[in-house]
Formats: structure tokens, sequence, C-alpha cells
């Protein structure tokens, strides 16, 4: 009997010893695939006469994540034929012109950005977007994953007409004007889990009264015509400290706290340095941009700026595959009577899907959010409304026509055969999206 139990209780412990295994082997593949997610673009590029080049991908001096934005002019808009004359003579007297008078609504099938004063900014996170073709020196046809072709323009951005950067497993970097592009495809690539440009800088920076964001940082944001900036571990901070010139890689920096006229810096070996002298450690840097997976792209200013915590993250960003396809904004409007209109919404006349986003300023902090995130818009004034993400956080914001008296208003449509409904942003007490 006793010999019986032994052998029982040896084969429940090889059992558990091979579950216990098997356990651990999950977690390691989990872990690893974790690891392996490429956050970087990544893509294929054909030129004009056929030639093809594959690999990590560097949209001209700057954006290299999926999550950053490709920001370009729309041309056109195919809301605007929905509206009433009479609504239309209201949305020009508002603007202080009479740019639409005139023309022959009965055929005007496009918003044509000759004929109003009202600029509509395209701006689609990389991840968003399945294909960009040039079409001219400064515009292209964007293919969004839906299949939704957008045609953009350049004027004013820096996105349209650049070089695209690829580093081809072959050749290595190979750069290509703008010119010379017939189609950028985008792709999925899980070969490595950082760019071979660099590995990102990940961390939190505080804001003031704003509390912390976290996410991939880009240090200096930089401008049009400098287009400097920091995005790589490998990259520099340059600053002077008391016995001259020092430049420090963001790799072996763990903390930057403003002070005064410029920075401590924490080496992860405990060192501290205080660098002044450089725009990169002074009011000369042009603002900290966060990317926030729960809020979107925000551009800490510097006097909002308080510290950087560099960390290490096996989640830094979505990978291409986690961008949905856009489905379109559904949700409810309760106008100031009391209504309740839900259906498809054209927000702004002309936001209408996930991918697109609301821009607006907390004072100097600049905030982009994909409509995706957001839960409830509701206008406060003539220049702020307030915002509700889906993760609860509420953001009073202005500065922008998306959530200010310059908004065109909204359009419902409550089935596929129904005249929409419009109503204009002085008449929306809340929207409240699905």
């Amino acid at each position: 009997m006793g010999s019986l139990q032994h052998g029982v209780e040896r084969r429940v412990r090889k059992l558990m010893l091979c579950i216990g295994i098997a356990v651990g082997l999950l977690i390691i593949v989990s872990e690893a695939k974790a690891q392996e997610k490429n956050i970087y673009l990544y893509g294929k590029v054909t030129t004009i006469n056929g030639d093809k080049y594959q690999g990590a991908l560097r949209w001209g001096g700057d954006e290299v994540y999926w999550v950053d934005l490709f920001n370009a002019q729309k041309t056109s808009s195919d809301f605007l034929k929905f509206l009433s004359k009479k609504e239309i003579q209201q949305i020009s007297d508002q603007e202080g012109g009479s740019s639409w008078l005139g023309i022959d609504l009965g055929v005007l099938s496009i918003w044509d950005d000759k004929y109003s004063r009202t600029a509509h900014q395209f701006d689609a996170r990389f991840g968003d977007i399945k294909s960009i073709k040039p079409t001219g020196r400064s515009r292209a046809q964007v293919t969004l994953k839906n299949g939704v072709i957008v045609e953009v323009s350049g004027s004013g951005f820096a996105d349209v007409g650049t070089s695209v950067s690829v580093y081809d497993e072959e050749l290595g970097i190979v750069k290509l004007d703008w010119a010379r592009i017939e189609k950028v495809e985008f792709l999925e690539s899980g070969k490595t889990p950082k760019s071979l440009f660099g590995e990102a800088i990940y961390g939190k920076v505080k804001a003031g009264r704003r509390g912390f964001f976290e996410g991939v940082i880009q240090w200096d944001q930089g401008t049009s015509e400098n287009n400097h900036n920091e995005r790589f571990l490998e990259d520099i901070l340059n600053g002077k400290d008391r016995d001259g010139d020092k430049n420090i890689p963001f790799r072996s920096i763990t903390k930057i706290v403003k002070k005064g006229n410029g920075v401590d810096v924490t080496l992860k070996s405990g060192r501290e340095f205080y660098l002044t002298g450089s725009n990169d450690v002074n009011h000369e840097n042009s603002g900290v941009v966060i990317y926030d997976r729960e809020i979107g792209q925000i551009i800490v200013s510097w006097r909002d700026f308080e510290e950087l915590e560099i960390i290490e993250s096996k989640n830094q960003g979505p990978s291409y595959s986690e961008f949905p396809s856009s489905t379109g904004l559904r949700g409810t409007v309760i106008n100031r009577d009391g209504e309740k209109i839900s259906g498809l919404i054209a927000y702004d006349l002309d936001e209408a899907w996930e991918y697109e986003t609301l821009d607006g300023q907390d004072d100097r902090v600049i905030y982009k959010i994909p409509f995706r995130n957001i839960k409830n818009i509701i206008p406060k004034n003539y220049s702020y409304s307030m915002v509700i993400l889906r993760n609860g956080k509420e953001l009073l914001l202005g500065e922008s026509r998306d959530v200010s008296e310059d908004n065109d208003g909204v359009l419902i449509f409550t089935s596929k055969d129904a005249k929409p409904t419009y109503i204009r942003w002085s008449q929306i007490d809340e929207i409240i999206f699905d």
C-alpha cells in the first residue's frame, strides 16, 4: 500500500513539474512576443521606374513611429452638398466672408479649398494609413486602412513633398526624393523590436498641474526650418557645465529636471550634472512631444515642462496591426433644446472617422487626440470645450476650431437613405460617441 501511494505521489509531482514548465514557457513566449512588437515605420517604396525598396522607414528627417502624425491639408470635403444654401450662408457670414456666393451648389460635389476661407487639416497616424501616393510636387493621395482615399495638399506642411529613407536590408539606407516616389505601402514587420535608425526614448513627462504623460518621447520638437529633435537613445543631449561642453547620450540618462536657466541631469550611474547654454536645456527648447496611448500626441511647451524620467517599457506603443480599420464616428448629439439625435457623425463638417484627430490646447500644452480615444465633447463657451476621454480623463481645451465657435457644426446621418440633420455649433449641448 505504501509503495502504491509513493508511486502516485511521484506521478503527481512529475505532472506538477510538467505543468510548471509549460506555464513558464508560455510566460517566456508571451514576453518575447511583447518585446518583438514593432512600433517603428516599415514598408515598401516603389519608384516611378518600378524599383522597389523594403525595410524600416523614416519619413523626412522626423517621423519614425506608427503613432507619428502625417500632416497635410485636405483639398476637398464631401459634406457641404448636404447643407442648404441658407445654412451655407450662415457659416459664410460667421466667418466674415461670402466666398461661397455664386457657386452652383447643385453640381458641387466637393468642397474645394479655393471656395472657402475654411482650411481643414488632415492629421492621421501612420498606423492608420495603408499607402501614400504622390500626385504632384506638393500633393498626395492618402489611402486609409478602411479603403477611404483622401486628396491632400502639402501647403504649410513638411510631410508632403519630403524625402523618404528606407533601410534596405541589402543596400543600407536609401534616401528617395519625393519626385522619384510612385507609392509608399505600409506593412507590418515583426523582424526586430527596434528601428534600425535607433531605439526609442520612452518615459514620463511631468507638466505642472496637468500631471504626468507617459509614452514615446521626442525631445525638443524642433521647427520646420531646422527639423531638429532627439528621438532615439543614441541621440545626444547638448549643454555646458562649469567644466565645459557636455554631450550626453540619452541612453545614459535616467532623469532631466528643469531648474532655472538649465536642467539637472541624473545619469543611470548616479552621476549628476547641471547643464545650460543649449537649446536642448533652456528656454529655446521648442517643446517636448509625448505619444500617450490613451490620449494621443501631446506637446508640452518648455514653460510647462518640469521633468522627464526615462524608463524601460515592453509596451512602448502599438504595432501596425494594432491600428483598427475605421468604421465611422457614431454617437448621439444633444442640442440646446434637449433633443437627442443618433447616427453617424460628420464633426466640424470634416472629421468622419475614428482615426482623425481633435486639436485643442490647455494654455500652451497642445493636444492632438484621435477621436477613437474620445467619449464626450461638451461645448462650454465660445472658446472652450470639455473633452472627456474613454479613460475618464477630462480636458478643458481651446485655441482650435475643433473646440470653439469656429467649428462649422455637425451632420448626423440617422440612416442610409434619410437626409442628414445639421446642427450648428452654437446649438450643441453635448456629443456622446458610441
